[in-house]
């Protein structure tokens, strides 16, 4: 006998519904160019939790739809996800690609009540550039000056919780070739040997010791690189994983054996997305 009518007993939703609302513009420029982001919303009828996604590609791509199916699955845990863009460096050098992501933090808290985000718990979450933005963000919340320009400057990009997969921290380790890299004379807006300031800007661990020397707090961190890596040396981890260490701050670094760079290599893991969702449960949702 093959058809069957079963019933199953009454209970809640074990996950939200989750709608997308697309191509959110958070930032115009003088020359037309705008920034949008894809905004990942739960039915909700209190405020949420954000995670701000920041997608990786060398600093030369930022697709806010790249990750929009695995953010989805996020969302439904009872999170806000917001997929953003930021200015890709063959447009405008480092600090640009930084100030926008900023810029979409402040522009959520500005629409918070609009989007039903629970302006008091942000946190962020990046791979590899992305992973180097996100780290950037956390370390800069209590650098005013950061807020001071750009669009929405009235509200703090401070975030509570930061989530780096495998982010290069320190150009000048590491990628000193600008023949072997390219890219990182369009990081910096010039050859290295010429733009030192700006990559030391450019590393988590300059404003890490500046926000220690000046007693700041830091959000805690969730460090997650694998040890197969070739792209971004499993050591750039370790050096932001250490200033934070030495600041005392929380902070978790996860080295899994023979990953590589790609973030579908993560992604898919679900011990390393447990912990993701452990770390964020904890920080921004007290549970």
């Amino acid at each position: 006998m093959l058809s069957e009518i079963k019933h199953l007993p009454f209970q809640t939703e074990d996950h939200y519904y989750v709608q997308m609302m697309p191509d959110i513009q958070f930032a115009r420029f003088p020359n037309g160019y705008t920034l949008h982001m894809n905004i990942l919303r739960p039915q909700s009828h209190i405020p949420l939790p954000l995670i701000v996604w920041v997608v990786g590609g060398s600093w030369l791509e930022a697709d806010n739809y790249k990750h929009v199916p695995m953010m989805s699955s996020i969302a439904s845990q009872g999170y806000i996800v917001a997929c953003i863009q930021y200015r890709t460096v063959n447009r405008a050098p480092f600090p640009a690609p930084l100030q926008d992501v900023k810029t979409a933090i402040r522009f959520l808290r500005a629409h918070a009540d609009e989007y039903g985000i629970d302006a008091e718990h942000i946190g962020i979450w990046g791979h590899s550039a992305g992973g180097h933005l996100a780290a950037l963000a956390g370390v800069t919340g209590d650098q005013p000056e950061w807020d001071e320009e750009g669009e929405w400057s009235g509200y703090s990009s401070r975030v509570s919780a930061v989530v780096d997969f495998c982010g290069p921290t320190d150009v000048i380790a590491d990628f000193q070739s600008e023949y072997a890299q390219p890219v990182i004379s369009l990081l910096l807006g010039g050859p290295q040997r010429d733009k030192m300031d700006n990559a030391a800007l450019a590393n988590p661990v300059t404003h890490i010791q500046a926000n220690a020397a000046r007693q700041g707090t830091l959000p805690p961190f969730l460090i997650v690189h694998g040890d197969a890596d070739e792209m971004v040396p499993l050591r750039q981890s370790q050096f932001l994983y250490d200033a934070l260490d030495e600041a005392g701050s929380d902070v978790t670094f996860y080295i899994l054996e023979g990953v590589e760079h790609s973030a579908s290599g993560l992604m898919t893991r679900l011990d390393v997305m447990d912990a993701v969702t452990r770390f964020f449960a904890f920080h921004l949702k007290g549970s």
